[in-house]
């Protein structure tokens, strides 16, 4: 019948599930749906969702059976969401859906969270399910997994170029207002990973200008010019005399791909050079100047020798 190869397409493109409301757009009748269910063509899952007979049970289709089951807004959320990223858990995917119905049904086997708060402009389709983008993902997970698992996922994410930190950090802003569960995991982590980032030039020049005068190495130049191989170049700070580049290192500048790229051969060049190029970050520089410091007493010794 065509009635049936109407449900057989829309049940392929969503795990082999289909929600009654949609048998009933291709002509099939409540009566007409029984009969197909007592005949064992169909199975019901959740309330309103049958699988098609003959489908493969997977993750996937439980997942979506559950998020077409809800008359709100819903999608696979927190630990769901993970799998559908591709995030590693130290442990098996989990049955978990976020949806803004005032009284959540309760199913076996799934986890469901009630969240005022999910928008639209929040939900992708992975897989063809609608899930949580990976930013709200972030602070999701910080309310359900301890906060190493929570790093990993934001490592794993920026490293992947799925999100970028300025992205996470926008995120988290527009949400820790309303006292949302998991903000103050990604805040510690946003501060632990690139907290010192948000210092002014000015400060952080300061900040270098005494740790090279501690060190004995006089003439600082902010933003140095100079040409390697034919191009126009600037070095973040330089000892031109001694021919000393220092490279302070961002956590979110390593999320532009043509910025990591570009900094790389210009390290190179400035090797080739003969330039001694000193790599720092914005937490060595803040939080352990003692370090930075006995790095540029050697260098000196180094240039002195």
């Amino acid at each position: 019948m065509e009635a049936d190869r109407a449900v057989a397409h829309v049940a392929r493109r969503q795990h082999g599930v289909i929600t009654v409301d949609q048998m009933h757009d291709v002509g099939l009748t409540d009566r007409a749906i029984k009969r197909r269910a007592d005949s064992g063509r169909f199975d019901r899952m959740q309330r309103g969702v049958y699988r098609v007979a003959g489908s493969v049970p997977t993750f996937e289709q439980t997942l979506m059976a559950t998020c077409l089951s809800f008359t709100g807004v819903a999608a696979a959320s927190h630990r769901a969401a993970a799998e559908l990223w591709s995030v590693d858990l130290p442990h098996g995917p989990v049955c978990e859906v976020t949806t803004t119905i005032g009284r959540s049904p309760r199913l076996p086997g799934v986890v469901v969270h009630r969240g005022i708060d999910l928008v639209p402009a929040h939900i992708l389709r992975r897989r063809g399910i609608p899930v949580t983008n990976p930013l709200r993902l972030l602070v999701d997970l910080g309310a359900v997994e301890p906060p190493v698992v929570v790093e990993h996922a934001f490592d794993d994410l920026v490293g992947r170029r799925i999100v970028t930190v300025g992205a996470v950090r926008a995120f988290h802003e527009s949400v820790a207002a309303r006292g949302r569960s998991g903000v103050g995991v990604l805040r510690e982590i946003l501060d632990r990973r690139c907290g010192g980032e948000d210092m002014t030039r000015s400060r952080l020049e300061a900040l270098l200008f005494d740790l090279v005068q501690r060190a004995g190495l006089p003439g600082l130049a902010f933003q140095h010019p100079i040409v390697l191989a034919g191009r126009r170049r600037r070095i973040d700070f330089a000892l031109p005399a001694l021919r000393i580049a220092i490279e302070v290192d961002g956590y979110a500048s390593h999320t532009r791909f043509d910025v990591f790229q570009d900094d790389r051969v210009r390290g190179n060049e400035l090797e080739l050079d003969g330039w001694t190029v000193l790599h720092f970050t914005w937490q060595q520089l803040t939080r352990r100047p003692d370090y930075v410091l006995g790095v540029l007493r050697r260098a000196l010794l180094t240039a002195a020798a």
